[in-house]
């Protein structure tokens, strides 16, 4: 191969990988291997460079903290899939280096885009069947949407901020970007994903407080307009009025809401005298079985307790997530991580919005706990870090 169709077949393999994130698990991985090899080709016939910019490496610190103690503490043979998930992290934006910024954020709209698409069209199907739409709760939602509710809707929120940056890039498709960022946005709505639509109302007034040029009242006026049809989502959309708890009690949050359980089981693990708070616990399976421990002893709901226990929920908080497995000092290292995304994005609100919306999702999901997960937090880093090199 030529050095030009060299370059070009690993643009092309790396789109591949971003096409295919949303529909399956093993054919990403799959390409990421031929990547991989590429990279390692382009590398030898000095096409391509390792990053040398100290900006690549602050999850490394995290990783490499992480997978010391759990080699000390003898228990890497039952975290391996754990610590091969978080090495997405560190070598994606390792192998986008060669890749132009544009071409990944394409891809990755695209990719959501075509998720949505078939997220619809079964939607379609259900509702001609049953006469019912589903995204209240409820099983069905998931496979409807083939991703799960919440990360398809932090990816198409991300898609949505995309979509206006490239926008901006290319003026000349701004008609299409702006429906598309209209279609995302209504489908986050009708998909009734909360934290995506709070994220994306916050998101919203800070554009529009700080970067939007217009006279104070039209501000005002922008705000009251947004919350009124807002309000009006929440009362006339079924769906989306149950996953806000509109008409429900406190009471009723408390039962449906499993992260009121969760936090404050995670809260008796952490007083633990077993629980370090300087390196944290012993194992992610020891935090596993304290928090099976807590759901048995805490839930006095008979079906509710069996469902706790089934399921085995994580912490759903990142934050608390690398706190309870790496103490103080491995939530030390993961907020290093994210203060250096919001350090590299200062300078465009876009890639900002982006790191703020990552920031958020972390705090209501173990994302690094999924490979869907650690691939969007590996690309959205990607893109992030090109823009601080590009504002360089």
């Amino acid at each position: 191969m030529s050095n030009l169709s060299i370059k070009e077949f690993y643009n092309n393999i790396v789109l591949l990988l971003l096409l295919t994130l949303s529909f399956s698990k093993s054919i990403p991985n799959i390409v990421l291997a031929v990547a991989l090899f590429a990279f390692i080709v382009m590398l030898y016939k000095k096409q391509t460079a390792f990053p040398k910019k100290q900006y690549y490496y602050p999850f490394g610190f995290l990783f490499f903290y992480l997978l010391t103690k759990s080699i000390f503490n003898s228990s890497i043979a039952n975290e391996i899939n754990l610590f091969s998930r978080f090495l997405l992290v560190l070598i994606l934006p390792i192998l986008f280096i060669p890749v132009p910024k544009n071409k990944i954020i394409v891809g990755f709209i695209v990719s959501i885009f075509m998720a949505v698409i078939v997220a619809l069209v079964n939607t379609a199907v259900f509702y001609l069947k049953y006469k019912t739409l589903p995204f209240s709760n409820g099983e069905e939602v998931n496979k409807l949407l083939i991703i799960e509710r919440p990360y398809l809707g932090f990816m198409c929120l991300i898609a949505l901020i995309l979509s206006l940056f490239i926008a901006k890039e290319y003026p000349k498709y701004k008609k299409t970007l702006f429906a598309l960022s209209i279609f995302f946005t209504i489908f986050i709505f009708f998909i009734a994903a909360r934290l995506s639509i709070i994220t994306l109302l916050g998101v919203a007034i800070i554009y529009l407080l700080f970067y939007s040029g217009l006279s104070v009242l039209k501000k005002i006026g922008v705000v009251a307009v947004s919350f009124a049809l807002i309000l009006a989502s929440l009362l006339s959309y079924k769906n989306l009025s149950n996953r806000f708890f509109v008409s429900d009690s406190i009471q009723t949050m408390k039962d449906y809401e499993p992260r009121v359980v969760i936090w404050s089981c995670a809260s008796e693990i952490a007083r633990s005298t077993e629980f370090n708070s300087i390196f944290g616990s012993k194992s992610i399976n020891w935090i596993e079985k304290q928090y099976v421990q807590c759901y048995s002893d805490t839930i006095k709901n008979e079906s509710k307790k069996a469902w706790f226990l089934n399921i085995k929920y994580n912490s759903h908080n990142q934050f608390i997530d690398f706190f309870l497995i790496g103490g103080f000092l491995g939530l030390g290292l993961f907020l290093f991580f994210l203060f250096s995304m919001l350090k590299y994005s200062v300078g465009n609100f876009y890639f900002f919005s982006i790191a703020v919306s990552l920031i958020l999702f972390f705090l209501m999901e173990n994302v690094l706990h999924r490979q869907l997960g650690c691939y969007s937090t590996a690309i959205l880093f990607s893109i992030i870090s090109k823009y601080k090199d590009e504002k360089n």
